[in-house]
C-alpha cells in the first residue's frame, strides 16, 4: 500500500469516528507518522481527500449494484434500465430477497463501505452540504430508483396497481431501519437478516399479481 492509499484509509477511520469536519488533518497524520506537509503533497486539502473517498465507494456499490441489474439513472429525469425492468419482471420472491440480501450483506460487511456509512452518518450533523449528501445517497437515490422500477412493474402488469411513491417507501424502510440496527448491534445480525428476508417475501405476496 503506498503513501497515498494509507493517507485515505487513515483519513476514513478518523471520518468514520469523529466526522468530517470533527478531523483535522493532523489527525490523519499524527498516526501515519507524516508531517501536515507531507500530507499536503499527495493532497492539497482535506476536502480532495474526503472527494476520493466518497469516489471510491461510489465504485465500489456501482459494481455491486451491476451484478444484482441495479443501475441509477445519472440523471434524476432519465429513465430506467431496460435490463432492470425485464430482471425485475419475472423475479421471483425468493430471487428478490437474495438480491436484497446481498446488497445488505455487502452493505454491512465491508469495512470500507461500513467506515463510509458511519462517516456520512455522523458528518450529517455537522453541515448542511453532509446532509444533503447523506439524505441524497441512502434516501433519495434508493427511494427515487424503487419508486421509477415499480411504476413500470405497474405499467407492465407485474405488480398490482399502487402508488409507486408509496410502494417505494413501504419496500425500503424497513430494510434501512434493520440496517441501521445490525450497525448499532452487530450481535443482531442473524436476527435483522430474517427480519429483512420476511418482509421482502412478505412484501412480494402483497404487491405481486403471480
Amino acid at each position: 500500500m503506498n503513501t497515498k492509499e494509507l493517507i485515505l484509509e487513515e483519513a476514513l477511520r478518523q471520518f468514520s469516528q469523529k466526522g468530517f469536519e470533527g478531523t483535522s488533518m493532523s489527525d490523519i497524520a499524527g498516526p501515519l507518522g507524516i508531517s501536515k506537509a507531507a500530507l499536503y503533497k499527495h493532497f492539497e486539502s482535506k476536502q480532495q481527500i474526503f472527494d476520493r473517498i466518497i469516489e471510491e465507494s461510489e465504485e465500489k456499490y456501482k459494481d455491486v449494484l451491476e451484478k444484482l441489474s441495479v443501475h441509477y439513472p445519472d440523471n434524476g429525469n432519465d429513465k430506467l434500465n431496460k435490463k432492470d425492468v425485464d430482471v425485475y419482471s419475472g423475479i421471483s420472491a425468493k430471487g428478490l430477497c437474495e438480491n436484497v440480501l446481498a446488497f445488505v450483506r455487502f452493505s454491512m460487511s465491508d469495512e470500507y463501505s461500513r467506515q463510509v456509512r458511519r462517516m456520512l452518518t455522523i458528518s450529517q450533523f455537522q453541515s448542511r452540504e453532509l446532509s444533503e449528501m447523506y439524505t441524497g445517497r441512502y434516501v433519495d437515490a434508493m427511494l427515487g430508483y424503487d419508486e421509477k422500477l415499480f411504476e413500470q412493474l405497474i405499467k407492465a402488469g407485474v405488480i398490482k396497481n399502487g402508488d409507486p411513491k408509496a410502494l417505494a417507501a413501504m419496500f425500503y424502510a424497513p430494510v434501512i431501519m434493520y440496517m441501521g440496527i445490525w450497525d448499532r448491534e452487530p450481535q443482531r445480525a442473524k436476527e435483522c437478516e430474517k427480519a429483512i428476508r420476511d418482509h421482502v417475501e412478505q412484501f412480494f405476496l402483497m404487491t405481486s399479481k403471480h
